[in-house]
Formats: C-alpha cells, sequence, structure tokens
C-alpha cells in the first residue's frame, strides 16, 4: 500500500497510509492534514491512474508544491522515493513495490551496516546551458549566485595551483550550499579513472569512506549532465513501507567539470533529506560552479605550461650567454697551458711562469663565473654573521693584488675605521665586492687605471657604505638602465652578465641597496648601501 513519510517539517515522523482516491494535502485536509503554517488550507491533491500508478497537482497552493526541487505546473506522475514539498514540510512517497531494487553494487552506503544502496536520478541540467547561471528562484539567490561565481573567476586569475583551486571550490560550495559532504574527483585523461582530490565533511566526526553512486557518475560523464539525485528510490527498507526518517536518506548534486567538451572530473555533494532536499536552482548553481572549474583548471595548466616554457627558454639564454664565458676561458687556459709546456721544453723558466700566471688568472675567472652562477640561480636568505668590512676588503685586496700588477693598476683603499661589525653574509658581500672590483679591473686601461675601495659609517641612517670607484670609460646612458639585468653585459664576448646581477640580487638579500654613478669618459663609482642593525641567524655572533 502506498504511504506518505513527513521527513521535514512539524509534523515530522508522521506517515499515512493512501487508500483511497483522491487524497488532499494541507492544513484542512481529511486526509492528510498539515500544521505547518507555510502549507496552504489546500495544498495539492493526489489521484490514482491505477493500481500501482499516483499523479500529483497543485491547488493553487500560495507556496508552490515541489516534486524533487521542480514546481508542479500541472499533473506529474510519482514514483518510489519521490520527494513532495509543501511549504517548509518535505514529504516521501513511498510504499510500492519496485522490481529495480537489486541495482549495479555501486551505490550510496547510507546504514550503520554498510548496505550498498543505489541512487537514482530525479533531475538533470546540461552542463553548458546558459541558465545554469542566471537562473534563480529570489532576487537574493541571484545576487548570492553571482557572487559566488565572480569569487570563483577571481580564483582564476589569482591561483595557480591545481590543489589550492579545488579546496577552494570546495570552500566556496560549504559556504553558500547546504552541504555535509562534498567530493571533486579529477581524471588525468579521458580514459582514465577518477580519483578523489578533494574530500570534505562538514562534521569531522561523521566522515569515513567516500560513498558516491557509480551509477549517477556514470551518467554524468555519459550525458555531461548536472543531476539530482537521492537514495530513497530504491532503497529496500523503504520499499517495505518501513518508517525512513532516521534511516538517513540523503538528496545528492553532482556536476561535470568540463575542458574543451572534455569532462575531467565531477563535483559531488549531498545532504540528508532531514536537513535539506535540494532543488533545480541549486543543481544550476553547482553545474555553472563545474563548468567555471573546468575553465580554472585549463587556466592553470596553461599557466604551468607557460612557466616551464619560459624556464626553458631561460635555460636556453643562459647557456647561450655562458658559453661564451666559459669557451674565452678555456681559450686561455690552452695558451697559457701550451706556453707553460713550450717554457718546461726549452727550459725557458720564464715562458712558463708567464704561462702559470695566465693559468691562475683563468682559474680564478672560472671560480668567479661558478660561484654567481650559484648566487644568482639561487634563492636563499643570507647567513648573517658579524664582520668587520674592513678586514674583508683586506683581504679581497690582497686577494686580486696579483692581478694588479700583472695589469700595472692601482688597487687602493680608503677605510673609515670607526666602522663597526656588522651582520652579513661574508661570502655573499666577498662575491659582491669581487665583482665590482673584477668588473672595474675589465674596462680600466692598462698601466693607467686606478681603482679605490671606500668604507664609510653613515651614524644618520645607521648603514655602511661601501663605494668602488674607477677611472675607467664610464657606462653609456643608452645602456645604464639594463646593467643589473642578467646577461646585459658591455664587454661583448669578454662577460657573461651575471656579475653585475649578482651585485644587486645579493645586496637586497641583505635588505640593502646598490646604486651607481657614471660618466663618459671619467669614470663610475658603485656604492652598496647596507644596514648595520639587522638580526644575526642562527644566533651566531662571530666577528671576522
Amino acid at each position: 500500500m502506498p504511504k506518505l513519510y513527513i521527513l521535514q517539517g512539524s509534523d515530522k515522523g508522521h506517515n499515512f497510509d493512501i487508500n483511497s482516491s483522491p487524497i488532499m494535502i494541507g492544513r484542512n485536509s481529511p486526509d492528510i492534514p498539515i500544521k505547518d503554517n507555510t502549507v496552504s488550507r489546500r495544498h495539492a491533491e493526489l489521484i490514482r491512474k491505477s493500481n500501482d500508478c499516483w499523479i500529483i497537482r497543485d491547488l493553487t497552493s500560495s507556496n508552490g508544491t515541489y516534486l524533487n526541487g521542480v514546481k508542479i505546473d500541472s499533473f506529474m506522475e510519482l514514483k518510489q522515493g519521490d520527494q513532495i514539498r509543501c511549504g517548509a514540510t518535505l514529504i516521501a512517497f513511498g510504499g510500492i513495490q519496485s522490481n529495480s531494487i537489486a541495482g549495479d553494487p555501486g551505490g550510496l552506503r547510507i546504514d550503520a551496516d554498510g548496505n550498498l544502496i543505489e541512487s537514482a536520478i530525479m533531475a538533470t541540467i546540461p552542463s553548458m546551458d546558459d541558465s545554469v547561471i542566471i537562473a534563480a528562484p529570489e532576487t537574493l539567490a541571484a545576487v548570492n549566485n553571482l557572487k559566488l561565481l565572480y569569487e570563483l573567476s577571481n580564483a582564476i586569475n589569482t591561483v595557480f595551483d591545481s590543489q589550492q583551486l579545488l579546496d577552494r571550490v570546495m570552500d566556496m560550495i560549504f559556504n553558500n550550499l547546504p552541504t555535509d559532504r562534498g567530493f571533486i574527483l579529477m581524471r588525468d585523461d579521458a580514459d582514465s579513472d577518477l580519483k578523489p582530490i578533494v574530500v570534505r565533511y562538514r562534521d569531522s566526526e561523521n566522515s569515513g569512506e567516500i560513498t558516491i553512486s557509480r551509477t549517477i557518475v556514470d551518467h554524468v560523464l555519459r550525458t555531461h549532465e548536472g543531476v539530482i539525485c537521492s537514495n530513497a528510490m530504491r532503497d529496500p527498507r523503504f520499499a517495505k513501507g518501513k518508517s525512513v526518517q532516521n534511516y538517513g536518506i540523503r538528496s545528492a548534486l553532482c556536476a561535470p567539470i568540463t575542458v574543451r567538451d572534455q569532462i575531467i572530473g565531477v563535483i559531488y555533494v549531498d545532504t540528508t533529506v532531514a536537513t535539506h532536499t535540494y532543488a533545480t536552482e541549486q543543481l544550476q548553481l553547482l553545474t555553472a560552479i563545474g563548468y567555471q572549474t573546468g575553465v580554472a583548471m585549463e587556466h592553470t595548466r596553461l599557466y604551468h605550461a607557460g612557466v616551464q616554457a619560459e624556464r626553458l627558454a631561460a635555460a636556453g639564454e643562459t647557456v647561450a650567454y655562458i658559453s661564451h664565458g666559459i669557451k674565452n676561458i678555456l681559450q686561455g687556459l690552452q695558451s697559457a697551458g701550451d706556453m707553460v709546456e713550450m717554457g718546461f721544453n726549452k727550459k725557458k723558466y720564464n715562458v712558463a711562469q708567464k704561462g702559470w700566471t695566465i693559468v691562475q688568472r683563468n682559474l680564478t675567472r672560472v671560480q668567479n663565473l661558478v660561484l654567481n652562477m650559484l648566487a644568482f640561480s639561487k634563492v636563499r636568505q643570507p647567513n648573517l654573521i658579524q664582520t668587520q668590512l674592513n678586514h674583508l676588503i683586506a683581504e679581497i685586496i690582497e686577494m686580486l693584488a696579483g692581478q694588479a700588477i700583472e695589469k700595472k693598476i692601482g688597487l687602493f683603499t680608503d677605510l673609515d675605521e670607526s666602522l663597526p661589525a656588522i651582520p652579513v653574509d661574508p661570502d655573499g658581500i666577498q662575491q659582491v665586492i669581487l665583482n665590482l672590483i673584477l668588473n672595474a679591473m675589465d674596462v680600466i686601461p692598462q698601466g693607467k687605471g686606478i681603482i679605490t675601495v671606500k668604507t664609510k659609517f653613515d651614524t644618520a641612517k645607521n648603514e655602511a657604505v661601501i663605494s668602488v670607484t674607477d677611472n675607467g670609460p664610464g657606462i653609456p646612458k643608452d645602456i645604464m638602465n639594463n646593467i643589473f639585468k642578467a646577461f646585459s653585459s658591455s664587454k661583448g664576448q669578454g662577460g657573461t652578465g651575471l656579475g653585475l646581477a649578482v651585485v644587486k640580487k645579493i645586496t637586497e638579500e641583505h635588505d640593502g641597496n646598490v646604486t651607481v654613478e657614471s660618466k663618459t669618459g671619467e669614470g663610475t663609482t658603485f656604492v652598496i648601501h647596507l644596514p648595520t642593525s639587522n638580526a644575526v641567524e642562527d644566533s651566531t655572533s662571530t666577528a671576522i
């Protein structure tokens, strides 16, 4: 015998046998009396067409009658497990024996014993239907839906990690839809299986295995439709006429995630009918979210593809520039090696000594090139140690004294004795000063060049100032704006374009800055400003 079960509303838990026709639902009904004030006096009517076939119609009620979330405009046929909403009251239609109970074992697990219960489709929405974006029953709901879609569109331009993006999507769904459980399943290609990427439960205590109807998901994948479904239609307990109010009957939505007409995943959300029953407007919203999520995932994929392409291009550019520098160094080493060999073979030790000096110089160039490449390619926090800059500079001058003598240039210092020890990474700052001095050595005239390294303690700004000045040809104005860019070199084949880029990078890692003043034909001065009050890392305070 057919029955009506009250799942929500003031009469929740009541059930009624249907043994005659017609049957009226309403506050003044002698058949199915409802106490809910949102239900009309004469709200809806059930009519039997045959023994197992019933239809329902709305009796021009104030708030309308909905069948499985769809408003009834005329007669609609009832099926086992259908959900009827009258005002705030939700009624389930059941008690009819069904031959389709034994279905695919891939259904929802809804009872405490873990029995597999099949789900069934109640309404569908095409994934590309324009109405899924603009349709809403009320102005407030439309505004909220537009806000949600705007937030999702904004995420497309700001989130470039696919996992983070899908987590954000699920956050939006839980904030805007009555949802107990939500799952996002994705696949790598059209032939691969769906894998759970996001699993969310509103109540963590009720979390468990992922239980989604395979029939519903297969339908979404096959038809590209979003669906409303319920697991009540084929619940054998329901067919036997038992009360279902405590069995956790669930209302669910499932929508495809589509990219270029290919489904790459699905979004599935559900809730108990005792809490809420989904309507077509909410299916429209979730379908729109699924479509926008597909757009966002494709945007993320293209972004990473572009980043990878840029990395490959940058790597190719790096190899091209660095190869010139390496080639020049190898040529120098080859010539120097020939000189050393010839000097020893002919017992001209002065020639061998000269060749060995060239070998040492090129080894220094190799070391400097490698250090520059490592410094430029790695983002790191400097290892700050209390360091006497004057001592560090004196060591560098001593290291380069041989090259200065060989080139017949003057290498001088003007060090401020009041400069205190400051927190810096000594290896990094050594690389900065080396690069500036070696850069100056490459451009000043042999026999006439002068390089001066100067330090000063600026008490007003609480910073240390290091300047490296040369009397070389100066920097032309047309390239001044590019001198700190990687691979921008004014030395032609003689430079790699990394030296000054490393100077800027290391200085900024110390929260400092570098400036340059240059006049064509008169020389150039680079000035490094370093703060003296940075916190020393790792509690290390060894003075150098």
